[in-house]
């Protein structure tokens, strides 16, 4: 019968090995969106009516718009990619079944530092955002929205808590480091 640890290990492995696929493609897959959606949204930019319901009527929808908006927007992919970076080392790292290491809490604290310049980015982008759609509105319709919503809080409670959990790691590899020098 094989140890306890092992059926685990193997676990992880496996489970590892999938989600560095899908980060892998999530890395190549989303700039393409982003692409995607800015010559679409160029194209048609009627969706910002339907995105951003609050404008005041008489708002101008224009393609120019659109494309500010949606580049604004954008800015936020720069930490999602390397939030996804990160996880896609950290994954590799748990396909060799390194488990415990500083590497691997470097990449946990990293990851939840880039989520929480995400959730920041995001509650920055939406007033940037409406400010572009308004401003060239009569004095009366310009517009600055300022957002919180839960899934923002959620994002940055799930960053906050990667750092604390990379440093709690990096903290265990340290230890285990020393403890393995008195054997």
């Amino acid at each position: 019968m094989l140890p306890p640890v092992i059926p685990a290990l193997r676990r992880i492995e496996s489970l590892a090995r999938w989600l560095w696929r899908a980060t892998t493609a999530l890395l190549v897959l989303l700039p393409l969106l982003v692409l995607g959606w800015l010559l679409w949204g160029y194209a048609h930019p009627d969706w910002l009516g339907r995105s951003f319901p609050g404008l005041p009527a008489g708002t101008a929808l224009t393609g120019a718009k659109s494309l500010a908006v949606i580049l604004v927007g954008a800015i936020g992919l720069g930490p999602m990619l390397y939030a996804l970076a990160q996880m896609r080392g950290l994954f590799a790292r748990y396909r060799r079944t390194e488990i415990l290491s500083p590497a691997c809490a470097r990449a946990i604290r990293r990851t939840g530092a880039a989520l929480v310049t995400l959730a920041l980015w995001q509650t920055i982008a939406l007033p940037l955002q409406i400010g572009l759609l308004t401003m060239d509105n009569p004095p009366g319709g310009k517009q600055l929205t300022l957002q919180l919503s839960s899934e923002t809080l959620w994002l940055l409670l799930a960053g906050g808590l990667l750092v604390t959990i990379g440093w709690a790691m990096a903290e265990a590899a340290r230890i285990a480091e020393d403890n393995a020098g008195f054997i």
